[in-house]
This record gives structure tokens, sequence and C-alpha cells, in this order.
């Protein structure tokens, strides 16, 4: 990830244009870390919010982007571990009969309640490698990339989702296994 920026901006309008770069990406990271767009957008805000207010000690950040990532992602994170006992009520609610909705609606039901499970399967992954996993795919980041951010080699990253991998695929096996049992 390049870094078009020497070190954290330092006025408006240098944040501006470093925002036009990456705001939407890591709009992105936390809508797919929160599964809610609007949160994510709230996470987002209030990061930078709280980055612009300590610029002056952030301005020696060599990746001002990777920077943000990374606080962008623990704000995420945060948030996300305070709305688990909401999202496990919400699960409930996907579950409840479709009868009477449009097909539209089973199918956005369906498609939400897939993002739910994968979400749910992925908080069942030490954080280190559900942050990988999550960075790989959903923010189509490299493993170089990925490894600027969280601040590891970039074999931790690459041993860290090849081990989450693992462990998502025996969770949807044993899934499958429960399913076909029924």
């Amino acid at each position: 990830m390049a870094a078009p920026f020497p070190g954290f901006p330092q006025s408006s309008d240098q944040l501006t244009s470093f925002l036009e770069i990456n705001l939407s990406r890591f709009t992105r990271h936390a809508s797919y870390v929160l599964g809610d767009p609007d949160d994510a957008e709230d996470v987002v805000q209030e990061t930078i919010i709280r980055a612009y207010g300590m610029r002056e000690s952030l301005k020696t950040i060599t990746n001002p982007a990777a920077y943000m990532f990374r606080m962008v992602s623990n704000a995420a994170l945060d948030m996300r571990r305070r709305k688990n006992a909401r999202e496990n009520a919400m699960t409930g609610m996907l579950q409840a009969s479709i009868a009477g909705f449009s097909l539209s609606r089973e199918e956005d039901l369906i498609r939400e309640e897939e993002r739910f499970w994968v979400r749910s399967l992925l908080d069942r992954l030490p954080d280190e490698q559900a942050a990988v996993i999550r960075f790989r795919f959903a923010d189509e980041l490299s493993f170089a990339e990925i490894a600027e951010i969280i601040e590891v080699p970039v074999a931790t990253v690459k041993s860290r989702f090849s081990y989450g991998m693992v462990k998502l695929k025996s969770m949807v096996d044993k899934h499958k296994e429960v399913t076909n049992a029924m």
C-alpha cells in the first residue's frame, strides 16, 4: 500500500484529500466487520475525528492510511463486541417464518441470514485470524498490505489466513454434517 501522504494530515485540506482517497475503503471494511453500513459510517467518522484531534502526535506516521485502517478496524471490532447480544437477538428474528413475504423479501432475508452466519463463523475464530480473512476478502487487500496494516511479517499474515481458513472449512463441514443428519 503506497503512502501518498508523508504523515497524518495536519490541515483540513490535507484531511479532505486523504479522505477522498481512503474514506470508502475504511467504511467498506468497517461495514464488513459490523454488518451494518450505518454503524460503519459512525465508527469511521468517530475514528477520523479522534485521529484528527491527535494529528500533532501522528504527523510522523509513515503510512497514515494503514494507521487509520488499524484504528477503524479496532473501533469496529470494539463496537461489534458491544453489540453481540443484539446480534444474537436478530438471529432469532431472522429465523422467524417468512410466510407472506414477497420472493425478493425472502431472498433479502436469506442473504442477510447468510451474512450473519458468516459473521458468526468469523466471530468464532481468534481475532487475529478473522481480521486477516476480512481484510483479504472484504477489502481485497494483498498479504503485504495486510501485514503493513497489522504490523506483522507477511509470513505471519499468510499463516493466520491459512489457519483461519482451515478452521472455517472445519466449521462449515460440521454444519453440513449436522444439516444432513436432520
